[in-house]
């Protein structure tokens, strides 16, 4: 046993001698030393530790989040962004806004900080060579291309509308992008961020076919490490107003952790985005921390907050037991926790639209 022991260990020190030079790190290694993925966090503890599992969106891996238009899928991204720079001082982002959406303005209201987000308007296959040239670099701790349903090729731009030549040619230059990417994403710290819009599905003939379609190809779900599936549930009112709704985020995919098909929900307020305290509210009620009765909230243990409380209340409760008592409860990971999953139909891909 020794001596193929021994045998292998040399056989690993060849490969890799050989081809270190080329790929920058070692391409084969014995199962022990296969590294997990550090989390990218999003600040939102249900997402971090239920949908994702890992504690965020993995860095040096790929997160596929999609849904319908006006769902927050761009906002859920930014505000991570936002939080991460929060957290910490020297955290960077490159944003691709493909759609061209973003200005100054929208990004300070958003609480970023415009002069650590790089920012680049392409929308050709030039910007995911911008994309690959930055995984390279390993400079940037998160990585977004929003959204892929936008992106062109230069023929596609040059050609004349309808022709036929220029069909799939966004879901082959996706394709080659991410296969070309893949080993040297897994060796850098950053999350690859790949937002997608479901779109009408066009060639829908039968009432068992989808209504939606993912555009783009098949390539960016199989890269995908973690797919995030955004939905609109239901709104919320003050009194007659409508000032916001409820998003269900489900885990459609999920190879970081074995919480496959997990479903958490989120609170979006149009007057300030996504409620971080709620989601943080969410959490300690299915690790059984907090209940809820009637309206009112309360500890389980009283020695962290004895009296019945709202939900608004909670982020000021959170900060006084974490000075009081050194702990922050949103920080505790779940063993075996009873999540809820969804059962719903899986969108399908399209090679275009």
């Amino acid at each position: 046993m020794e001596k193929k022991q021994m045998k292998m260990a040399d056989f690993l020190k060849n490969i890799n001698s050989k081809m270190k030079k080329e790929y920058g790190a070692d391409v084969i290694y014995m199962g022990n030393d296969a590294g997990n993925f550090e989390p990218y966090e999003t600040g939102f503890p249900t997402i971090d530790n239920i949908n994702s599992g890992i504690g965020g969106f993995p860095r040096g891996g790929v997160t596929l989040i999609h849904g319908l238009e006006s769902t927050g899928k761009t906002t859920l991204v930014l505000d991570a962004i936002k939080y991460n720079m929060q957290v910490n001082s020297t955290s960077t982002a490159l944003f691709i806004d493909v759609e061209n959406s973003l200005t100054k303005d929208f990004l300070t209201r958003m609480g970023i900080d415009p002069q650590r987000l790089t920012l680049t308007n392409l929308n050709t296959e030039d910007a995911l060579t911008i994309a690959k040239d930055a995984i390279q670099a390993n400079i940037y701790d998160i990585i977004v291309i929003d959204s892929l349903a936008k992106l062109d090729s230069k023929n596609m731009i040059e050609g004349d509308l309808g022709d036929k030549k220029q069909r799939n040619q966004r879901a082959r230059i996706i394709t080659e992008f991410l296969r070309f990417i893949s080993f040297t994403l897994r060796q850098s710290k950053t999350a690859l961020i790949l937002i997608n819009q479901e779109i009408e599905n066009q060639d829908k003939k039968t009432p068992y076919d989808p209504d939606t379609v993912l555009p783009c190809g098949k390539q960016q779900v199989y890269s995908a490490n973690l797919r995030l599936q955004i939905k609109r549930s239901k709104k919320i009112k003050k009194g007659d107003a409508v000032v916001g709704y409820m998003c269900s985020i489900t885990s459609v995919k999920n190879k970081i952790a074995p919480y496959e098909r997990a479903k958490t929900m989120l609170s979006f307020l149009y007057s300030r985005g996504f409620v971080r305290e709620f989601a943080h509210l969410d959490y300690l009620e299915m690790l059984g921390i907090v209940k809820k009765n009637m309206g009112y909230y309360s500890f389980v243990d009283s020695k962290y907050y004895s009296n019945k409380f709202r939900a608004g209340d909670i982020g000021e409760i959170l900060e006084n037991i974490k000075a009081n008592f050194g702990q922050d409860l949103t920080q505790i990971k779940p063993s075996d926790i009873d999540y809820e999953t969804d059962g719903s139909e899986e969108v399908t891909t399209a090679d275009d639209e």
